[in-house]
C-alpha cells in the first residue's frame, strides 16, 4: 500500500465576515472615496486656469459638390487639419513671440454637429491674448485656404489692377481699359465663389467667460474613482486576511 497515492487533505473553509467587520469595510471605501475626491478637487484648486477663446468658421461647399457627403466629409476634415498645420500656425507663432509647438498645444479645431461650420478654440492663461491668438489663427487660415490655385491668381490679377485705377495720370483710355479689366476679372470671381469651395469666418473671435481648464467637477470625480480604486484594493486585501483560518 506504500506505492498508494496520498491526497493532500481538503482546506477548511474561510471564516465568513462578520457584521463589524462588513461595516469597516464599507466605511473605509466612503472614506477613501471622499478624500480621494478632496484631494482631487483641491489639487484643481492650485493648478493655473486656463482661459479659452473661439471662433466659427463656415466652409460654404460649392453646389456641385453638395450631393456627394463623402466629399464633403473629407473636405471638412482636410480644413481642420489645415487649420491646425504649421503652414497656418507658424507665421501667427512667428508674430506673437511663440514656438510653433507651444501654440499648436493650445489649439482644437473639431466640426459642429456634422455641420460645414468650424469651432476653432485657442487655450492661454491670459484671456485676451486667447482672443487674439484666435483672432490671428483665423485670419491665416483663410489666407491659406482661399489664396491657393486660380482664384488666388484672379485676386492678385484684381488686386494689382484696382492699384493701377488709384494710381494718378491716367488718362481716359486708361481708365477706361482698366474699368473693364476690373470688372471682368470680378466677374470670374463670383463666378468661382459659386463653383468652388470656400471659408469665411461666421462668428468672431470671442473669449469664453469660465475657465476651461482645470474642471474642479471632473478632477474631484477623478480623485473619488482613484479613491474607490484603492478601497477595493484594500477590501480585498483585508478580507482575505480576516477570513484566513
Amino acid at each position: 500500500m506504500s506505492g498508494a497515492p496520498r491526497f493532500a487533505p481538503a482546506l477548511p473553509p474561510r471564516r465568513k465576515l462578520s457584521g463589524g467587520q462588513r461595516s469597516k469595510l464599507v466605511l473605509l471605501t466612503l472614506v477613501l472615496m471622499a478624500v480621494g475626491a478632496v484631494l482631487g478637487y483641491g489639487a484643481s484648486l492650485v493648478l493655473p486656469a486656463q482661459y479659452a477663446a473661439r471662433t466659427s468658421i463656415q466652409y460654404n461647399i460649392a453646389g456641385e459638390n453638395t450631393g456627394d457627403f463623402l466629399k464633403t466629409d473629407r473636405n471638412l476634415t482636410t480644413q481642420v487639419v489645415l487649420l491646425t498645420s504649421r503652414n497656418v500656425l507658424q507665421p501667427v507663432a512667428d508674430a506673437n513671440g511663440l514656438q510653433v509647438d507651444d501654440l499648436a498645444k493650445k489649439v482644437s479645431a473639431t466640426i459642429l454637429n456634422s455641420s460645414d461650420i468650424i469651432q476653432l478654440q485657442v487655450k492661454d492663461a491670459d484671456p485676451s491674448a486667447a482672443v487674439t491668438l484666435t483672432d490671428a489663427i483665423a485670419k491665416q487660415y483663410l489666407t491659406v485656404a482661399n489664396s491657393g490655385g486660380p482664384r488666388g491668381y484672379l485676386q492678385s490679377q484684381l488686386d494689382a489692377v484696382k492699384k493701377q485705377q488709384a494710381s494718378p495720370g491716367n488718362n481716359a483710355a486708361d481708365t477706361a481699359t482698366l474699368a473693364t479689366r476690373a470688372a471682368t476679372l470680378q466677374s470670374q470671381l463670383d463666378q468661382m465663389n459659386v463653383t468652388q469651395n470656400l471659408s469665411s469666418v461666421l462668428v468672431p473671435a470671442y473669449p469664453v467667460m469660465e475657465p476651461v481648464s482645470p474642471n474642479k467637477t471632473l478632477a474631484g470625480l477623478t480623485g473619488g474613482v482613484c479613491g474607490l480604486i484603492i478601497a477595493v484594493m484594500t477590501a480585498v486585501t483585508l478580507t482575505r486576511r480576516w477570513t484566513r483560518n
